[in-house]
């Protein structure tokens, strides 16, 4: 950070996000070229060589100037505390197993990409869990979930420290910025501990927007913009759309209001060098993916034909619908945010005694991605002449919000077909009921909000009313369990029974040669057990699909299910049904080794 800060001359603020951005798609290179881990501790040793060698500058020269100045100590504090908070932590969630924990794991064990030949979502860029393994390695050696958690949630609130540009000290003004912050990954996308991308993508989309309004250089800030945008088609396929979202409302200002009085050519230089790192880094992954013979979970964008939008099937309308409710009604909400005001009215009736009845006629409220616009449009009309001024030009703060207000529509449309063109194809069910919707939508909006957030900070007493007042309304709308997940440095029953089902399944199979095991619920295809399997037994291979044994013996005859499950070493089922499901292999001479779990 501090070689960045000086060799570059860059603001000491803007350096922790660039070092991540930038070692992240070192890394990815690295993973490239399979040397990731000669690489990773290369990095580290240089960084450590970099700070020993300005540690005896700054002495041997008797240096007046402060060594470490006051945003590079804002972070430091920061990684500090998310360490105290999330250093003894587990992972959780639904996605982590399904995917990022999964490929975290292969990444640490063999310093490669598909090197334990897990290969769900075999598309998907790594800039993430490359970071979440470079900590890993230079930290523990081995992999560490508490570290893994803490390193995603430092590189998630690496980009406050911006806020402190050509700005006064507040101290009280920056400590609620940073709750905020903190806060709003949760209220617009997913708690800021869960390993999934999608926050990722949302903070590199708002602070590539603010390095360029933020810098009267307009050259030297497109340089600055293009290492986020260009990390962030390295966080899943979707990112590339991010960035192009955040090239298109920086290009269109670039050009239509931009200072810079040369010629057309010479002009747009700064631009195409912009366009050609981000896509050069999008380019680069997807070569490596096609060298690497992986396919695509679905046939992703080719379903979005023309034929399809304007004769659309059947089962399009009834998505089209849902998302209308969704995105205008909040059938369902944006991020997490559910109002709990019933909850909280009830809370203060159980302590206090008062009963504040309009709380719980409150909570009928739904937070739709339209009440989340009109938050963003209040913001800035809030902070008017605080923003207008990084827009000195007439017409330029009225085309930014023009080519934001087309970004959130196109994508919105976008987001409606993917749902019903292409998620269709691959499960109805999630299709019609627009899952994981709230991340989706969310992020795109909660990069507007850092963004405007970022310019809009200031350090006046009004802007503390204005940070105490949006905290207030976060904190109506998360839910509970938020603040008991906060400190989730405890296993939670679901954590202990992965760590259960790990442990038996670990000591029993330690000296069989076991490759590929099947895990089989009874009826249950939401069986998160199976997720936790696969992670757990990493390097040993878990079915990808999930198996029930009711499907399978309704469809498929004896001869058909032995087909099925003749690539498994040993077919794994839970305490429950075991005896229905032992009896029914015994009797059809279904020769597999079975392994119970306890319940």
């Amino acid at each position: 950070m501090l070689f960045i800060q000086r060799k570059f001359k860059v603001y000491a603020g803007f350096s922790p996000i660039l070092v991540f951005c930038s070692i992240g798609i070192l890394l990815t290179i690295a993973l490239l070229f399979n040397i990731l881990q000669i690489v990773t501790y290369l990095l580290f040793a240089s960084g450590l060589a970099s700070f020993g060698y300005y540690i005896y500058d700054h002495f041997k020269s008797q240096r007046t100037e402060v060594f470490i100045e006051f945003p590079l100590r804002i972070f430091i504090a920061l990684f500090g505390l998310n360490f105290l908070l999330y250093g003894s932590s587990y992972f959780s969630a639904w996605d982590e197993f399904s995917f990022w924990a999964v490929a975290l794991k292969e990444l640490v064990i063999t310093n490669e990409m598909y090197g334990l030949h897990f290969t769900d979502f075999p598309e998907y860029p790594r800039i993430t869990t490359l970071i979440q393994y470079y900590f890993n390695k230079t930290i523990s050696g081995t992999l560490h979930e508490g570290i893994s958690i803490s390193a995603h949630v430092v590189f998630s609130l690496a980009f406050i420290p911006i806020i402190c540009y050509n700005r006064k000290r507040n101290y009280l003004n920056l400590i609620l910025a940073f709750v905020v912050f903190f806060v709003a990954y949760q209220v617009f996308c997913t708690p800021i501990f869960y390993t999934y991308s999608d926050n990722t993508i949302a903070m590199l989309l708002g602070v590539g927007l603010a390095f360029y309004f933020l810098l009267n250089d307009k050259r030297k800030a497109l340089l600055l913009a293009a290492i986020p945008l260009a990390g962030l088609t390295l966080t899943k396929p979707i990112g590339i759309l991010f960035s192009i979202i955040g090239l298109g409302i920086i290009g269109v200002n670039y050009l239509f209001t931009s200072n810079i009085r040369e010629q057309s050519i010479k002009k747009l230089k700064p631009l195409v060098l912009t366009g050609l790192i981000v896509f050069g880094c999008f380019g680069s992954w997807k070569v490596f993916i096609s060298m690497k013979n992986t396919k695509p979970i679905s046939k992703t964008t080719s379903q979005i034909t023309l034929e399809n939008i304007t004769n659309p099937p059947d089962h399009y309308f009834p998505i089209r619908d849902s998302f209308i409710n969704a995105f205008f009604f909040g059938e369902q909400e944006i991020g997490s945010a559910i109002l709990k005001p019933a909850t909280l009215q009830k809370d203060i009736k159980k302590y206090t005694g008062i009963n504040l009845s309009f709380l719980e006629d409150v909570s009928s409220i739904k937070i739709s991605a339209l009440v989340m616009i009109l938050l963003l449009t209040s913001i800035v009309l809030y902070h008017r002449k605080h923003v207008l001024s990084y827009f000195p030009k007439k017409y330029s703060f009225t085309l930014l919000a023009i080519t934001m207000l087309f970004a959130i529509i196109g994508y919105a449309i976008l987001l409606l077909f993917i749902y019903a063109f292409v998620f269709y194809e691959i499960t109805q069910k999630e299709a019609g009921e627009l899952a994981s919707y709230y991340r989706y939508m969310g992020s795109l909006l909660l990069a507007f909000f850092f963004f405007f957030s970022i310019l809009a900070y200031n350090t006046k007493k009004r802007h503390t009313y204005y940070l105490i007042t949006i905290l207030c309304f976060f904190m109506l709308v998360l839910p509970r369990s938020f603040f008991s997940n906060l400190l989730n440095s405890t296993p939670n029953e679901s954590v202990e029974n992965r760590l259960k089902v790990g442990k038996q399944f670990g000591d029993f199979i330690q000296n069989e040669k076991i490759k590929k095991i099947a895990f089989v619920t009874y009826d249950n295809i939401e069986d998160i057990t199976l997720y936790h399997l696969k992670y757990e037994l990493l390097p040993i291979q878990t079915n990808s699909e999930p198996i029930t044994f009711k499907a399978l013996t309704a469809s498929k005859t004896v001869q058909g299910i032995k087909e099925n499950l003749a690539e498994y070493d040993m077919i794994v089922i839970k305490e429950k049904y075991s005896t229905e499901i032992q009896e029914y292999f015994v009797t059809n001479e279904i020769a597999k080794p079975i392994f119970v779990l306890e319940d």
